[in-house]
């Protein structure tokens, strides 16, 4: 093509013809402009495809990941609320004095921190390489950030003050409950009796005026712990979650 432009650039000069010269020679400029224009168009389509196409697949990571919490989360507050009336009911036992009624499990799985921590290494990724903007949503990365930020409060604040509680409280549990009885706490063929002799104390626990003292600083703990997590936590994963699903639903 460059050469046949070439030969009717020299085929005008030799004729003489200089001014139809020059519009061939500016025309030819403006074909060379334009091709370049649609050549630089095309590029950057294709970038833009390649862009859209990797947000897609980020996005859609994103979705699986604050699923993944959803179903966490709602695994922390079942078990939390499994500990809540596992207390309540030990409480009860000792204050109505039916020693009989307090199981081994119970005891020891109180005492459990189950706190809540999200899961999200796709967006730590992208935070770290500084690739944030690969997420042209801003709605997107501005409830993603709430919802780390807020957890992140809690992990230095909530939890902290629970596992502390949780950790006196279990200080208090092996007064009475020798540690290698941890063993025992699933084997429900063991007679009160035979875990006596194993070293569980259940009558020293309860007649301990700091059983419920400490009973009731974990309750505390638990009960405030689930508040959260059915409010605060709840609330700005549910947000991620339904900006990340009506984002997933535009591709479609």
């Amino acid at each position: 093509m460059i050469k046949i432009f070439r030969q009717i650039r020299r085929q005008l000069i030799g004729e003489g013809k200089t001014g139809k010269y020059f519009k061939y020679a500016i025309g030819e400029i403006v074909l060379v402009v334009i091709g370049i224009l649609i050549a630089l168009q095309v590029n950057n389509w294709n970038e833009q495809r390649k862009q859209n196409k990797q947000e897609r697949y980020i996005i859609e990571q994103l979705q699986t990941e604050f699923k993944a919490d959803s179903i966490m989360l709602a695994r922390m507050i079942m078990l939390t609320s499994d500990k809540i009336n596992a207390v309540n009911f030990m409480i009860k036992s000792i204050t109505e004095q039916k020693i009989d009624s307090i199981k081994l499990p119970a005891v020891f799985f109180s005492g459990k921190s189950i706190p809540f921590y999200d899961y999200s290494p796709t967006y730590n990724e992208l935070v770290s390489a500084g690739n944030l903007n690969l997420i042209s949503n801003d709605s997107i990365k501005n409830a993603i950030n709430i919802f780390i930020n807020h957890n992140a409060l809690l992990e230095s604040s909530i939890y902290l003050d629970m596992m502390q509680k949780k950790s006196d409280y279990m200080n208090h549990v092996y007064k009475y409950f020798n540690g290698e009885i941890n063993g025992l706490l699933w084997d429900r063929s063991k007679t009160l009796e035979e875990l006596e002799v194993l070293g569980a104390d259940f009558a020293g626990f309860a007649n301990d005026p700091s059983t419920i003292y400490n009973l009731n600083k974990i309750l505390a703990a638990d009960s405030e712990y689930l508040f959260i997590s059915k409010t605060n936590i709840s609330r700005r994963l549910n947000n991620v979650l339904e900006l990340l699903n009506r984002e997933v639903e535009n591709y479609d």
